[in-house]
């Protein structure tokens, strides 16, 4: 008899710091501490180079989709009113275990669009409580490409639907109702766990966070409790909720059989300093560098991830859309390229190496078979093409003679090292000929997402 499938749930924060959690070195020393990741650390497996993309949209869509974003055209954060969003062509994460037999649940932040053909409940989710945009779009009025008619693209407040319905809107959202909503959401999600646990059919919960994206509007329960500003107060709710996940499945005895994932969907928002997370990393949101795409990540799953592994394999958001569909029996298209990578047996610690050896990103709106992308991680090195030193540019391009940093001895990429290896740059080309005749024989979806001018993700 096959093992169960297991229950899956995956937690996301927003814009979080790599080194804000005390298991990466932050914590109490920063003044904000994580007991709850610090202990799920603890008991589970902490990736030390575990990747995103550069900023919210595109990260979401390659946990969901399995795929680049600019094969699916979410190469930028879509803005309330932008009528743009994930195309109903692509097929999610929550469709695959839908269809495979899971349960779907999703409460937090969805950021794929506000079009009825993109939003939770008609991707695969049975339900959704939740809100559609990043935090700062409902705190700032946002000019919307300078349009005219700016005041009518608002952005809806919390909403909630089930599957195949159109949104409700539950409440508007000010800077009261926001400084509640993981608070609300975390409570679904504990209420969900409670009522599935002794359901024969698995579940699959996807929790992301509004915490920890500026502005950081406080929860009046958490104001004052680290000593890092408002911002370490959010970090501190959030991490509560994630402790209270797990007691919620070591509560309900189903612990053994649900494996949990957190990380962070980019770097801090280096701009908003003190309202943003701290990297040791260069670069923050919106870059290619280490500072804008290497996040926390721990897995959890007691009895079958090893406790207190510690890890430094590559491993990416879009791994965890093709993970997750094996482990859960689910069938990911044939008809497409799926470029995340089954890493259940890294996970469950079968092999020590992560089968990923490259990985690369894209910055823009460009959607051309033969877009230059901005950087390349191959083995231990990283390759930039081009490269923003903040979410607002300017942009650098390199030519022909990309700059060439070995991550390993250089986390910080502050030594290009270009002259020095001709093969790492020939590996990268290679690795972009191989994309460009994928994406000719696979036709990129035109950019179906939208950024503001001032790039206020």
């Amino acid at each position: 008899m096959p093992a169960p499938r297991p229950n899956i749930i995956i937690m996301m924060a927003d814009n979080m710091g790599y080194m804000d959690a005390g298991c990466y070195g932050g914590g109490d020393v920063l003044g904000a501490p994580t007991p709850g990741l610090d202990q799920m650390a603890r008991e589970g497996l902490k990736l030390t180079s575990f990747y995103s993309e550069t900023q919210c949209t595109p990260t979401r869509a390659a946990m969901m989709t399995g795929r680049l974003p600019i094969r699916v055209g979410m190469t930028l954060a879509t803005e309330p009113g932008a009528m743009a969003g994930l195309s109903p062509q692509e097929t999610t994460l929550a469709e695959v275990l839908s269809d495979a037999g899971y349960r779907t649940a999703m409460f937090g932040k969805w950021h794929l669009g506000d079009i009825n053909e993109s939003e939770p409940q008609n991707m695969g989710f049975d339900e959704f409580f939740g809100v559609l945009y990043h935090l700062n779009s409902y705190s700032q009025r946002q000019r919307i490409g300078f349009d005219p008619n700016w005041e009518l693209d608002e952005p809806l407040g919390l909403v909630e639907a089930k599957r195949g319905e159109n949104l409700t809107v539950v409440a508007p959202l000010n800077l009261s109702s926001l400084s509640i909503v993981d608070e609300q959401c975390s409570e679904r999600a504990i209420a969900y766990i409670k009522d599935q646990a002794d359901s024969s059919q698995p579940f699959f919960i996807y929790l992301p966070f509004v915490r920890t994206h500026f502005p950081s509007v406080q929860n009046p329960k958490w104001a004052g409790k680290s000593s890092k500003g408002p911002y370490g107060d959010g970090l501190m709710e959030m991490d509560s909720y994630v402790g209270e996940v797990l007691d919620a499945l070591r509560e309900t005895g189903i612990e053994n059989n649900t494996i949990v994932v957190f990380t962070s969907d980019n770097g801090p928002t280096l701009d908003q300093w003190p309202d943003a997370g701290f990297s040791p990393f260069r670069g923050g949101i919106g870059t290619a560098y280490e500072g804008g795409v290497r996040v926390p990540c721990i897995f959890w799953w007691p009895g079958k991830i090893e406790a207190g592994r510690v890890s430094n394999e590559i491993m990416c958001t879009m791994d965890l859309f093709s993970t997750f569909s094996a482990l859960g029996g689910g069938t990911v298209p044939s008809d497409r390229p799926i470029d995340g990578i089954d890493q259940s047996d890294f996970l469950l610690g079968i092999q020590n190496n992560s089968d990923r050896e490259w990985l690369v990103w894209y910055i823009g709106i460009e959607s051309a078979a033969n877009t230059l992308p901005a950087a390349v991680r191959w083995h231990q090195f990283k390759i930039h093409f081009k490269a923003y030193d903040s979410f607002q540019g300017p942009e650098s391009s390199y030519g022909q003679i990309p700059a060439v940093y070995n991550i390993e001895i250089d986390p910080r990429e502050g030594h290009n090292i270009a002259g020095e290896h001709d093969f790492v740059i020939n590996a990268a080309q290679m690795i972009y000929r191989q994309l460009v005749a994928s994406m000719k024989q696979y036709p990129n979806t035109p950019s179906r997402a939208y950024s503001t001018a001032t790039g206020a993700q």
